[in-house]
């Protein structure tokens, strides 16, 4: 098979040496940061968020993020492999019988090779892949390495094995999943500006465009995606259901796809908001790196301004109520759309709508309610009773007048669960969800859920 076919862009490295973990990624992003005329910002810092990789803008606005993984630079008693160009490159500190695995995204084994190498660097070609991504598990007596690799051509032989399988992921995809995942964020930070914030899927982004937003202007941090919006994204007038991946793959990405969805629909709603830092409020069981995650702990401390820039509550304190607190009474009452309109009648020349029920997976503090509360963490829309019931809040209270109290009806972030994930809308009231409903919309909604942005 030609190499250009097993082309693989290296993602990140999970090594195991002796019981001693190293973490090692090859990092080539660069690109360019402008204000939002297209006008080079010279002197903006950079950061890789969790890499914590740094750099400054030139003259030119550009920068470049960057590291590199030398295979020389391994000591005598360490093995060492990545993945470039194709090849695997190994340094080996000792003669080895060496069993290369490939393993598809279920932990299941795809294809394996075995070498007997002397001590010193070697090139190897893997097991063959198709597109997508798989890891590659090293092994001898004595180390084991794991490689997570990304392919661009081809077909995952792992698809055709099997591809319907329900079986629980191995410990070796669940471990290389978590520590090797492709996601980063890069910040970007000068004075006179709001600080940007833009995601990275890709270990070599070389043409990342950043446009930061100047101080001053209009605050808008807090939204609740509108029906309107989300059946525009989702190419459905059903919407999403619970599936929210928005073109992210492997771990974690439902939530990342939800974030994305955020960011583009306040830059539908203001352009230039998408680089705020825009997160969803939304738990799940396992983030890109295994992690569970409460939607009150990701979308900073506050304060958040509608569309239109009322405060939506000052500090995350103030969130943690039956109804947001310290804020413009009349957000309290209905939370507004990304346009600023409160969601209850998103459209002022039409009656009121039944479309309060708002996905969050949370329970009434903001932390995850349950494993079968998020759509297996935003990533399908099948309704059936194995993917769970999602967790609601309601975007405007069952009585409008009442905000105050713990009462049924009123909370915000969990009043109730929804029939199911898939996808679909009720928004003419009719009471509860008839029976047999399994959309997340059932009884009064339509799969829409709160974004709240890092900057205001």
């Amino acid at each position: 098979m030609p190499q250009s076919r097993y082309h693989l862009l290296l993602a990140a490295a999970v090594m195991l040496f002796f019981g001693r973990g190293l973490r090692a990624q090859s990092i080539g992003i660069s690109g360019i940061v402008t204000d939002s005329a297209g006008t080079p910002i010279s002197g903006a810092g950079l950061r890789l968020e969790n890499a914590g990789l740094t750099a400054t803008t030139g003259a030119d606005g550009r920068f470049s993020l960057a590291t590199g993984t030398a295979i020389h630079s391994a000591r005598p008693q360490e093995a060492m492999a990545v993945i470039r160009e194709g090849s695997l490159f190994l340094s080996l500190p000792e003669k080895s019988d060496i069993t290369i695995t490939a393993y598809g995204l279920r932990g299941n084994a795809v294809s394996s090779i075995r070498r007997r190498l002397e001590a010193g660097s070697h090139s190897v070609q893997p097991p063959g892949i198709g597109s997508g991504v798989c890891f590659y598990r090293i092994a001898s007596e004595t180390y084991e390495i794991v490689v997570r690799a990304v392919s661009i051509e081809g077909a995952l032989r792992s698809a055709s094995a099997n591809p319907g399988s329900s079986a629980p992921q191995s410990l070796l995809a669940k471990s290389a999943a978590s520590a090797a995942a492709l996601y980063d964020i890069v910040s970007a930070a000068k004075s006179g500006f709001q600080k940007a914030y833009v995601s990275v899927t890709a270990s070599d982004a070389s043409d990342l465009k950043i446009k930061m937003i100047k101080e001053g202007a209009p605050k808008f941090s807090y939204f609740v995606t509108s029906m309107k919006a989300m059946q525009s994204l989702s190419g459905s007038q059903n919407g999403f259901g619970g599936d929210f991946r928005f073109g992210e793959t492997g771990p974690g990405a439902g939530l990342r796809g939800a974030d994305k969805i955020c960011a583009a629909i306040a830059e539908r709603s203001m352009p230039g908001a998408s680089v705020k830092g825009w997160r969803a409020f939304l738990s799940v069981t396992a983030d890109t790196y295994g992690k569970k995650v409460n939607a009150i702990d990701r979308i900073g401390e506050g304060p958040w301004y509608d569309r239109l820039g009322r405060v939506m509550a000052p500090t995350r304190a103030d969130l943690l109520f039956t109804r947001p607190r310290n804020g413009d009474p009349i957000i309290q009452v209905d939370l507004p759309n990304e346009d600023g309109i409160p969601n209850h009648r998103p459209d002022p020349t039409q009656p009121i709508v039944d479309n309060h029920h708002t996905v969050t997976g949370s329970d009434s503090t903001g932390k995850l309610k349950s494993t079968t509360s998020t759509c297996k963490d935003w990533t399908t829309s099948d309704g059936s009773s194995v993917n769970g019931k999602p967790s609601c809040g309601f975007s405007w209270p069952r009585s409008a007048s009442a905000v105050g109290g713990n009462k049924t009806g009123q909370n915000w972030i969990s009043t109730w669960d929804a029939p199911g994930c898939a996808a679909g809308f009720e928004i003419v009231d009719a009471g509860v969800a008839p029976p047999g409903s399994i959309i997340i919309g059932g009884g009064g909604g339509y799969g829409g859920f709160y974004c709240f942005a890092l900057n205001p």
